[in-house]
């Protein structure tokens, strides 16, 4: 069974929640992400999304991660089944799942992760096709070369 800690994303970027919106902003254009992992002592403490920021900067109110982060969100343990995840994101509308082992940080999984993993588990179930079929190919020549009557006929003919 496929696992969290097989598809997650193990470094996360994160942000402090004393930064600035304005560092904020900036760190997820460099790193090109959608979503900062708020943490404190390498632990979650919140989520800051891209839409965090552009409310705050519409209302021109807060100028702190701290004053616009989302303190509610769903964690995963590494173990945690692809199933599982794949069900949760829809159920829940969430686009990310941070994993979490005694209590830290360890790993985050977005809906990237998600559409790379489907592609990659298509991608080796199609060579897996690919691979039984060329066996069963030769499985069946052996059988029709050494047990069909013209098989026989034929390494008769050769021999």
């Amino acid at each position: 069974m496929i696992r969290a800690k097989t598809i997650m994303t193990e470094n996360v970027v994160t942000v402090n929640e004393t930064a600035s919106l304005k560092e904020a902003a900036n760190l997820m254009l460099n790193k090109h992400v959608s979503t900062l992992m708020v943490t404190k002592d390498n632990k979650p403490i919140a989520i800051l999304t891209e839409n965090d920021i552009a409310k705050s900067f519409a209302s021109k109110k807060a100028a702190k991660v701290k004053d616009v982060m989302s303190k509610n969100f769903l964690t995963i343990s590494p173990e945690t089944a692809y199933t599982f995840i794949i069900k949760k994101l829809k159920e829940e509308k969430i686009r990310l799942f941070p994993v979490i082992q005694n209590n830290k940080l360890v790993g985050i999984i977005t809906e990237t992760d998600i559409v790379d993993a489907t592609r990659d588990f298509t991608r080796f179930h199609q060579i897996m096709q690919e691979v039984i079929l060329a066996v069963f190919g030769l499985v069946t020549a052996f059988f029709l070369l050494f047990f069909s009557p013209l098989g026989q006929s034929l390494r008769s003919s050769l021999a």
